[in-house]
């Protein structure tokens, strides 16, 4: 037990939680901003995939190179690093997100081009990996704010 009552003078203040962030143009929403991330995670897995498989068939994509000659590590992490960056801009909810997923998509069509002559099943599945990208990222413009226009007050 306390031997001293609380000071009658102290008063007791409620912070109000700071307001919420509003949702700035170009943002997709939460739903398609998820969307986006699970989708880069899937390229990124997708890519694993195509290693593998290329490890099991033994024709190497350009990336990974041949057995007996196999690229740098740094060639042969290119698809992942290029997929995880996407994936954290996405996460990290970057304005315009839809439009660089478009341009990441076109990254990974990229690397899919060169593997056409040297490894044409890898490449249709790394077409289709871009192509996902793609789609999903198209699909989230549909789920993007827009600038709201100021209503019009002249009178008429």
């Amino acid at each position: 037990m306390s031997e001293f009552p609380p000071p009658a003078d102290v008063a007791v203040s409620f912070v109000a939680p700071p307001p919420a962030r509003r949702p700035q143009p170009g943002e997709p929403s939460f739903a398609w901003r998820v969307a986006l991330v699970v989708t880069w995670v899937g390229a990124f897995l997708a890519y694993m995939a195509v290693w593998k498989a290329s490890e099991e068939v033994g024709i190497g994509t350009w990336w990974l190179g041949a057995r007996s000659t196999p690229q740098p590590i740094v060639i042969r992490l290119l698809p992942f690093v290029v997929t995880a960056a996407f994936g954290m801009l996405a996460a990290y909810n970057v304005r315009r997100m839809p439009w660089i997923g478009l341009f990441g998509a076109a990254v990974l069509v990229a690397f899919a081009v060169p593997d056409l002559p040297r490894s044409t099943g890898l490449a249709i599945v790394e077409f289709a990996i871009a192509g996902a990208v793609a789609v999903v990222s198209l699909a989230a413009l549909t789920g993007t704010y827009r600038a709201v226009q100021p209503a019009s007050h002249d009178g008429g």
